[in-house]
């Protein structure tokens, strides 16, 4: 009795090899069904593997993504609370409040948090596409904060757009928005933790 040889299969299918070492006299629709059965064992074997390998490529990717919005935001309520301290200090010192300085203050901190805004907006759809509760409560917190600033934000316009500027009233405002991104910068901490992100380095790295 004669086989047919099965030459050249991949490791991971030559345990099927017996299937395609089909005696030559047999009927060719008893060979049919053995070459068959060997496709179907080879799929069962084959579809959850390539599965897992999406699975795993698309956590890899979130994390990534997570990553991106994470340290962007976290880099914006910095700047944020950065350039609110220049101007804090600004309003200290400043006899006469120049219009041009106020309104880059203004529009630069405003600038920050709407980045912020934007960032966590990502964060938060991308913690509920992944069902992730923890994350999504938390990413709600910083956004509240981060809403709370915009709002000291607003007040403060009112205040930019006067002549002259009460530079006393500015900075009560400018003080109570720090307050509000503060919390903020404390809340994203805490986030970055929750979503097993680390905190971004303050080194920037260099274009190879």
């Amino acid at each position: 009795m004669g086989y047919n040889k099965c030459v050249n299969l991949p490791n991971e299918m030559r345990q099927y090899q017996s299937l395609l070492l089909l005696p030559t006299e047999r009927p060719p629709m008893i060979r049919r069904l053995h070459f068959l059965t060997f496709c179907l064992c080879v799929a069962v074997g084959t579809v959850p593997a390539v599965a897992q390998s999406w699975r795993n490529a698309g956590s890899k990717a979130a994390g990534y993504f997570s990553e991106y919005h994470g340290h962007s935001s976290h880099s914006h309520l910095y700047g944020a609370q950065s350039h609110a301290s220049h101007y804090s200090n600004y309003l200290s010192t400043a006899k006469t409040v120049e219009p041009s300085v106020a309104r880059m203050a203004h529009d630069t901190i405003g600038s920050h948090l709407a980045k912020t805004q934007q960032h966590l907006g990502q964060m938060k759809s991308q913690a509920a596409a992944h069902e992730n509760a923890d994350g999504v409560k938390a990413i709600s917190e910083v956004e509240g904060h981060v809403q709370e600033a915009r709002l000291h934000q607003a007040d403060l316009n009112k205040i930019t757009i006067q002549k002259p500027i009460d530079a006393e009233a500015a900075k009560s405002t400018v003080a109570k928005m720090q307050s509000s991104i503060e919390k903020a910068i404390d809340g994203h901490n805490k986030l970055l933790e929750t979503l097993g992100v680390e905190k971004p380095s303050t080194q920037v790295n260099k274009t190879k």
